[in-house]
């Protein structure tokens, strides 16, 4: 069970300097990479993105790569195109009457600047890599590290259901006994005051009252929302509870809350399906964290 929100660095060594880079990521519905690199490295990128995806499943990541200290990323002037752009300068500044040749002026043109080796990211390919595989074993252990510190909280509300749940099942058996008279008691009374009092058999009156019971019936319900808890229980025995897959199993016991919650006609049983209710939303809401 991991958390999407987490932070890593990793630094390694070069030959004339270190690579580091920093993983920050927050909750998102898929996965979301930005990644941030120095142009020299522009060729790694795809195989960067790669790394990140076979070991994330879904967040926002924020990746920034950074290569320190490295002689080839210093900036460089591009002496050549100086030497001739200030001879030129110096041929045509006085018939064109220019001003004087100033860095600033040179410095806005493109191309002042050299750029890093064409071989650089080969040269550094290997031990960015590695450098990306320790960070993401940093940052897989602190979201498993999240993702324990909600553990506790995942299973008191699985707890907290399961005694609704429970509970439900003793009022429903209560229930189960009074709607067959309280039906029967309604049906005469209509019977009553529409004057047809007597015209039904006791035993068609019984039936009657037996079939409105049993749509009022709610253990149907009950069995299954207890295999969903069955079922919470078991992921998290296993560590195995992921955040798609638990946003699911909130909807799948919400539809059964929501039936019973129709179905109940005891005050009791209505408390305890608002209470389900309000931890469900609490998961739900947790659940937002977990990858």
């Amino acid at each position: 069970m991991r958390s999407m929100t987490a932070y890593a660095e990793a630094t390694r060594p070069l030959q004339s300097g270190r690579v580091r880079m920093s993983l920050r990521s927050v909750n998102g519905k898929g996965l979301d990479l930005n990644l941030r690199l120095h142009p020299a490295l522009f060729s790694l990128e795809a195989a960067l993105r790669a790394k990140v995806r076979d070991r994330a499943l879904r967040g926002k990541l924020d990746l920034a790569v950074e290569v320190l200290d490295e002689a080839a990323l210093e900036p460089r002037i591009n002496r050549p195109l100086l030497r001739s752009i200030a001879k030129a300068w110096a041929e045509e500044a006085e018939w064109l009457k220019l001003p004087p040749f100033t860095p600033e002026a040179f410095f806005r043109l493109p191309g002042a600047w050299m750029p890093a080796d064409s071989d650089l990211a080969a040269h550094l390919e290997s031990a960015v890599m590695a450098c990306l595989e320790d960070l993401l074993a940093s940052w897989n252990k602190a979201r498993e590290a999240e993702g324990a510190r909600l553990d506790p909280f995942f299973r008191e509300g699985a707890a907290r259901l399961r005694a609704c749940c429970d509970a439900l099942s003793s009022e429903a058996l209560a229930q189960a006994a009074e709607l067959p008279v309280l039906f029967q008691q309604r049906i005469a009374k209509v019977l009553e005051e529409a004057n047809l009092k007597g015209e039904l058999p006791a035993e068609r009156l019984l039936a009657e009252a037996g079939v409105l019971a049993e749509r009022q019936d709610v253990r149907e319900e009950l069995v299954r929302l207890a295999s969903h808890l069955d079922d919470l229980q078991v992921r998290l025995e296993a560590r195995t509870l992921g955040g798609k897959a638990l946003d699911v199993w909130c909807q799948e016991v919400l539809r059964e809350l929501n039936t019973i919650g129709s179905k109940c006609r005891r005050l009791a049983m209505t408390r305890l399906v608002m209470e389900g209710k309000q931890t469900l939303d609490q998961l739900r809401e947790q659940a937002a964290n977990l990858e």
